[in-house]
């Protein structure tokens, strides 16, 4: 069955925007419809995987292969089509969505009679500065895959690196946020940490490794502590997960926010400086941009408001569930952003949907969860069932079962149990899978705080860094003393070589600075190809300087 366009159809068209959990449950609800032609249904994904996030943890630490988190999109949405492709725009009023392939952009407009809105999150940029710039992020699995392979270079610089203070921030890993996912990759680095420093890495000692958890609340994991949704906090099992986490290795900073985030350092919000070269961001989510543009009701959070049948407020043919969505929870509030809802939101919207083809009444969405739970290192799982307490190797032999129950197709289970059979033999996957270096040019964004050093002749650095927004004072130092004998402004760059030829020493930011990092070996050929540029545009009088818009 091919990708619906806007060609007259007798069925209904149903157009799902998000291959998460919501499109899982949701593909599988309508295959009876679909399977006797009542209607079409396309589930519109940037990616042709399904994330299972409850392994990333494992993942990033060598437990399991990266692909085992994933399951093909199309053994999954049972009879729907599947259309890889970029969301670009969304006409409610024309009832077309229009995407574009990831190979050069080219577009194609999708029709729809029902439109399910499941996009899930993204990150918040705006959380704290050089959040984009210079945190690894949880949400994709691109992400994760960087973080996993960043994790073992680290290992590997620190093991030849000689200086004491550069090996010490190789060595701290800082995870911002202690909710699931941050206290999750803080407990699996912990024990991963010490299984390297004992087996692989007899060059490092664990003392040297720290693992650096922060989070704003006066204690982790809050959605297990209490919540609307769940009913009674669970108190006991967060003080039992600080225990854990703390006998693992884990620095607990509660009541800590993060100020800045820089290529070398967390500065916290007591004053607190944290030198690091890995910063894990678990920290602030909103819904996709793209939802920006569209005129419909949103929550104080940004998420689509809908009602008690997920069909979104004042729209007959809209639908929204999972993260991007505010569906009323049955017992006040909305529901979570967890996948146990996600679920049922996509089942909920499949029934519904086909009772409107019935004409028959909604349903209402009444799920409770049945619980909650997450892994914190070494075997161990704090979680509740229906209100019971859970915790311990019990509970993450529990925690296994229902892992396996939630991935969504049986060749990526087989493959999960063969990872967990096969490492306490062999180990853990220790191979950085990195591609390599970038294709053609390795240009970065970066910012500095006030006082920090960008770059210094006495750490070469590979980077030139052009400077776009801020000031940056440069140093010559002699017999201990140091000397501004320069400031360079936005457009200048600095770079180690730069030092050298100028006869100064250091470079470092004056204030907040931003600069655009460019590969040293690269500048040159970078250079050269935009003045030859400038100059073929300014021969054509297209337009008078590289860059600038002809006049009106």
């Amino acid at each position: 069955m091919g990708p619906l366009t806007t060609e007259a159809r007798e069925t209904s068209r149903v157009l799902v925007l998000g291959g998460g959990y919501v499109a899982l449950t949701l593909t599988k609800g309508l295959n009876r419809e679909i399977k006797r032609d009542a209607l079409h249904a396309t589930v519109v994904s940037r990616d042709n995987y399904h994330v299972y996030h409850g392994l990333i943890g494992e993942m990033l630490t060598g437990r399991i292969a990266p692909g085992n988190v994933l399951s093909p999109a199309r053994r999954i949405f049972g009879r729907a089509s599947v259309h890889v492709a970029e969301v670009e725009m969304i006409d409610l009023e024309r009832r077309v969505v229009l995407t574009s392939r990831h190979l050069d952009g080219a577009r194609l407009e999708l029709a729809y009679d029902h439109l399910v809105l499941c996009l899930g999150s993204s990150e918040n940029f705006a959380a704290y500065p050089g959040l984009s710039e210079h945190a690894f992020k949880l949400k994709t699995f691109a992400d994760c895959f960087r973080l996993r392979n960043h994790i073992l270079t680290m290992f590997e610089l620190a093991d030849i690196e000689p200086d004491v203070e550069e090996r010490r921030r190789l060595l701290t890993f800082f995870v911002a946020g202690g909710g699931y996912a941050g206290t999750e990759v803080a407990g699996e680095l912990a024990h991963f940490a010490s299984l390297l420093t004992e087996r692989e890495f007899r060059g490092i000692r664990r003392e040297e490794c720290r693992v650096v958890l922060v989070h704003r609340g006066p204690t982790i994991l809050p959605e297990l502590y209490g919540s609307v949704a769940t009913g009674k906090g669970h108190a006991s099992l967060v003080r039992y997960a600080e225990r854990h986490l703390e006998q693992l290795g884990v620095e607990l900073m509660t009541e800590t926010g993060v100020e800045a985030a820089t290529p070398g350092e967390v500065r916290l919000s007591d004053g607190r400086h944290v030198p690091t070269r890995t910063i894990i961001s678990a920290v602030g989510t909103k819904p996709a941009s793209i939802l920006d543009a569209l005129d419909l009701p949103r929550d104080e959070r940004g998420r689509i408001r809908t009602d008690q049948h997920c069909r979104v407020e004042g729209r007959s043919d809209v639908w929204a569930g999972g993260d991007c969505a505010a569906v009323p929870h049955p017992d006040g509030g909305s529901c979570p952003p967890v996948f146990l809802y996600a679920e049922q939101h996509g089942r909920l919207i499949a029934k519904n949907i086909g009772r409107t083809l019935e004409t028959k009444p909604l349903r209402r969405f009444g799920y409770r969860s049945f619980g909650q739970g997450v892994s914190i290192g070494r075997r161990t799982v704090v979680g509740e069932l229906k209100g019971i307490e859970l915790k311990g190797h019990s509970a993450w032999l529990l925690w296994r079962v229902l892992a396996l129950r939630f991935t969504p197709s049986w060749d990526r289970r087989l493959r999960l149990v063969a990872d967990w059979l096969v490492w306490p033999l062999v180990g853990r996957d220790i191979v950085e899978m990195d591609h390599g270096e970038a294709g053609d040019y390795d240009v970065r964004h970066a910012v500095f705080q006030t006082g920090e050093v960008i770059v210094d002749r006495e750490h070469p650095v590979r980077y030139v860094h052009v400077i776009v927004d801020g000031d940056v004072e440069v140093i010559r130092r002699r017999e201990g003393e140091e000397e501004v004998v320069r400031i360079v402004t936005a457009g200048g760059h600095v770079g180690r070589k730069w030092l050298e030829r100028s006869g100064v020493d250091a470079a470092r930011a004056r204030g907040p600075v931003r600069t655009l990092a460019i590969r040293a070996e690269q500048a040159n050929r970078l250079q050269d190809v935009l003045l030859s540029a400038e100059r073929i545009v300014a021969k054509t009088g297209a337009y008078p300087t590289l860059g600038q818009a002809p006049e009106p």
